[in-house]
C-alpha cells in the first residue's frame, strides 16, 4: 500500500511510519518541520519504501502517483507549540485536513484523520466515550480580541474587563438591524502568542488568529464571517461599519419640578422640542449659580440667580434664529444678551447642572435608545454647536460626548472614527463617515501584520455573533468567536464521507508518550522527566488533582493501525484508561529516576481539564484493541531515552 502520512517527522508520526514500512507499506512522510524533526526519521531515510517530502500541508499538495491511504497527523501538538504558532496551528487544522482531504477524494484513499481528546474540552462526564459531546469553550485561548478593545452595550462604550451580565451588546441582526442581547458568556483569557493587526484611517483591531472578522469579499454579494487567519484578499475585501436602528419615539419630556421656584414651571415639553435644545445647551450651554444682594428699606437680601445660557456667535444669525426658535418653543423664558442666550429657571437649572463642566458634558443613555427620526434631532442641534462647516466633524473636550456622538452616527446609518488629539481644534473630534463618500461605511481591509502579544484576552457569545467593537476610536463590526481547529477538522473530514462518500476514519488521540518526545515541550512526561533528570523542582498546576490517563506510543500507533484497516467511520478513541491525578503521576517519575527534585505548585492554566480518561469500550469491541504496555514499563523505556539523548 502507498501511504501519505503527514506530520511524518514529528514523535508520533515517525513511529508510525516505522510500523507502517514494518508491514511493507510505501510511506510518503510529508512534513514542514516546524515541529517534526529530521532526526526522527533519519534511520528511515536508506529504506527505498520511505520518501520524504518537506511540505507545508495547508498549501495546496500535488501528488501523481496513486494513494491507498491518506493519514493526516501534522499539527502542532504542544500548548507551547500551539500557542507560539498560533495560526499555523489552525491552518493545518483547518485548511489541512481540506487540503489532504482533497488528496484523498481525488486518488479514492481511504482517510484517517489524528483527532485529540481535547475536543472533549473540560468533561463533565468521566471517562469519555465517543458519543460524548464535550464541554468546550468553543473560543478557548485563540478567539477574542486584545485587551484595549471596546464594546458597545446598552450603557454605552465598556472595554471588555467591565462588561457584567446585566449588560446588553450590539449586535447586528437580519437586514443589519441593530440589536441588544445579553452576553450568554463573557470570555477571558490568558494568551501569549502571535496575533493578527488590522490598520488603517478606518480599522485598528488586534485578534487572535482564528477570530471571525465580519467582511465581504470582492466576489461575494453578501458579507460573512471569515477566520482572521484565512487567505483571502483582504485589501479587497470591505469592513461594516454602519447599521440600522430603530428605537422608540416619545412624545414628552417630563421635567423634575423643584421646590421654591418663583418662576414658571414646565410640567412636559414635547421630546422634539427637549431633544433640540438639549443638543445646543450640551455642546454650547453652561449652568451657574449667582448670588445677588440688593437693599431694600435699608435690610440687606441675598439671593439666588439660577441661570442657564447658551452661546452662539452674532456672527451667525442663522444659527442664533435657530436656536430662538427652539427656545420659543421651549416655553421659559429667555433673553439674548451678547452673543448668548439666558434662561433664568431653578427648574432647568436644576436639572441640568448635573451634565457637568466642558470635560465631563454627556448625553444621557436614555436618549440614544429613541427612534432615528428623534435621535437625527439631537444630531443635529449638536453639530450646529461644535460641528465642522462641511459637516465632516464633530468637536468636542469631552470624551463622553465623543462616545455618545459615535453611538449616534451609528444608529442614524452613518459611523464615526474618534481622533483623540485633533491638531486643528486642539481637542478631541469624530470624523464623521456618509455613505456619501466612496467606501466610506464599507471600506476595505489593510494587509494584516503578526504582533506577538503577552496579556489577556477577551470576547463575548451572543446569538447574533456579530458584535460593534472599536480599538483607538476605530468602531467596526466583528464576529464573537470560532471552534477548535480539530473539531472543525472533524466536521469537515465527516462532511466529505457524507458527501463525497470518502472511506474516513477519526482517531481522537488521549495523553501518549515514549521515545522522541521533545524535552520540556508543555507536555506532562517530557517536562517531569526532563526536570526529575536534572534534579530541578517539578511543576504541578493548580493542586495537581486534575487527573490524566497515559499511553505508551506502540500501543497507541497499535490501535491506529487496526483503525486504519476497520470499516469504521466514526470517531474512535484510542488511549489508556489507567487514570492517576497529576501530583501522583509527579510522585511516579521521581520514584523511577531516582531523582531528589521537589514538587512546587504554580497557577492552573486557564482552561486546563479536571479530568481526562478514554472510554475505550467501542475500540476493544470494534477494532480487538487495548493498551499492553504498562506505565511503569512505557517510563523506563522513555527515561532510558531521555537518558540518552539530553
Amino acid at each position: 500500500m502507498k501511504i501519505l502520512l503527514t506530520g511524518g517527522a514529528g514523535f508520533l508520526g515517525s513511529h508510525l511510519s516505522e510500523r507502517l514500512l514494518e508491514e511493507d507499506n510505501h510511506v510518503i512522510c510529508m512534513d514542514n518541520l516546524i515541529t517534526g524533526r529530521e532526526d526522527n526519521i533519519a534511520h528511515l531515510v536508506g529504506n527505498p519504501n520511505f520518501q520524504f517530502i518537506k511540505h507545508d500541508v495547508s498549501k495546496y499538495i500535488i501528488l501523481k502517483e496513486k494513494i491507498d491511504y491518506v493519514m493526516h497527523f501534522a499539527s502542532p501538538a504542544s500548548p507551547i507549540d500551539y500557542l507560539e504558532h498560533p495560526i499555523k496551528t489552525l491552518k493545518v487544522g483547518a485548511l489541512g485536513t481540506h487540503n489532504t482531504l482533497g488528496v484523498a477524494k481525488k486518488f479514492g484513499a481511504k482517510f484517517i484523520l489524528a483527532s485529540t481528546s481535547e475536543v472533549y474540552g473540560d468533561p463533565l462526564v468521566n471517562p469519555q466515550p465517543e458519543t460524548y459531546w464535550g464541554n468546550v469553550n468553543p473560543i478557548g485561548p485563540r478567539g477574542c480580541f486584545s485587551d484595549d478593545t471596546d464594546i458597545l452595550t446598552d450603557n454605552g462604550w465598556k472595554r471588555f474587563y467591565d462588561l457584567t451580565g446585566n449588560d446588553r451588546v450590539a449586535t447586528l441582526g437580519a437586514k443589519k438591524r441593530i440589536e441588544y442581547h445579553k452576553p450568554t458568556e463573557i470570555i477571558k483569557q490568558r494568551y501569549d502568542g502571535e496575533l493578527i493587526r488590522f490598520i488603517n484611517k478606518k480599522v485598528d483591531l488586534l485578534v487572535t488568529p482564528n477570530h471571525k472578522m465580519f467582511l465581504k469579499r470582492r466576489s461575494k454579494k453578501e458579507f460573512e464571517l471569515i477566520e482572521a487567519f484565512r487567505s483571502v484578499r483582504w485589501e479587497r475585501s470591505e469592513m461594516m461599519k454602519s447599521g440600522n436602528w430603530k428605537g422608540k419615539e416619545e412624545k414628552w419630556f417630563h421635567l423634575p419640578r423643584v421646590a421654591n421656584a418663583k418662576s414658571k414651571q414646565q410640567e412636559r415639553i414635547q421630546m422634539d422640542v427637549w431633544l433640540e435644545f438639549f443638543g445646543y445647551f450640551i455642546t454650547d450651554g453652561c449652568t451657574y449659580l449667582r448670588h445677588r444682594s440688593q437693599k431694600v428699606n435699608g435690610k440687606k437680601y441675598s439671593t439666588k440667580v439660577f441661570t442657564v445660557l447658551i452661546s452662539q456667535s452674532k456672527k451667525n444669525q442663522i444659527k442664533r434664529d435657530k436656536i430662538k426658535k427652539c427656545l420659543e418653543k421651549l416655553g421659559f423664558n429667555f433673553y439674548e444678551e451678547n452673543a448668548q442666550f439666558k434662561i433664568l429657571s431653578k427648574q432647568l437649572y436644576s436639572y441640568l447642572k448635573k451634565f457637568g463642566k466642558a470635560k465631563q458634558k454627556y448625553v444621557p443613555q436614555e436618549y440614544l435608545s429613541f427612534s432615528k427620526r428623534q435621535i437625527r434631532i439631537l444630531f443635529d442641534a449638536m453639530m450646529l454647536g461644535d460641528g465642522s462647516a462641511d459637516c465632516r466633524k464633530y468637536y468636542s473636550s469631552s470624551k463622553y460626548l465623543l462616545n455618545a456622538m459615535q453611538e449616534i452616527l451609528l444608529k442614524l446609518g452613518m459611523a464615526g472614527t474618534l481622533y483623540m488629539n485633533d491638531k486643528q481644534k486642539g481637542t478631541y473630534a469624530v470624523f464623521i463617515l456618509t455613505d456619501k463618500g466612496k467606501d466610506f461605511l464599507t471600506p476595505k481591509y489593510p494587509k494584516r501584520i503578526i504582533e506577538h502579544y503577552n496579556g489577556y484576552v477577551w470576547c463575548v457569545n451572543v446569538p447574533n455573533h456579530i458584535i460593534y467593537v472599536r480599538r483607538n476610536g476605530k468602531a467596526l463590526w466583528c464576529g464573537n468567536c470560532y471552534d477548535e481547529a480539530k473539531r472543525f477538522a472533524e466536521a469537515i473530514t465527516l462532511a466529505y464521507h457524507r458527501t463525497h462518500h470518502v472511506d474516513a476514519k477519526i482517531v481522537r488521540i488521549f495523553n501518549t508518550y515514549g521515545e522522541r518526545m521533545r524535552h520540556r515541550d508543555g507536555r506532562v512526561v517530557p517536562n517531569f522527566v526532563d526536570q526529575a533528570l536534572k534534579g530541578e523542582d517539578i511543576t504541578v498546576y493548580g493542586d495537581g488533582s486534575q487527573t490524566r490517563s497515559f499511553c505508551y506510543v506502540s500501543d497507541l500507533v497499535d490501535g491506529i493501525v487496526r483503525l486504519m484497516k476497520s470499516n469504521l467511520n466514526e470517531p474512535v478513541n484510542i488511549g489508556n484508561p489507567l487514570e492517576m491525578s497529576v501530583l501522583e503521576f509527579a510522585k511516579r517519575i521521581i520514584e523511577i529516576t531516582g531523582s531528589k527534585s521537589k514538587i512546587v505548585y504554580e497557577e492552573l492554566p486557564v482552561n486546563d481539564p479536571k479530568v481526562r480518561r478514554p472510554d475505550i469500550r467501542l475500540a476493544k469491541e470494534k477494532l480487538g484493541w487495548e493498551p499492553k504496555v504498562s506505565l511503569e514499563e512505557g517510563l523506563k523505556r522513555t527515561i532510558s531515552w531521555f537518558k540518552e539523548n539530553y
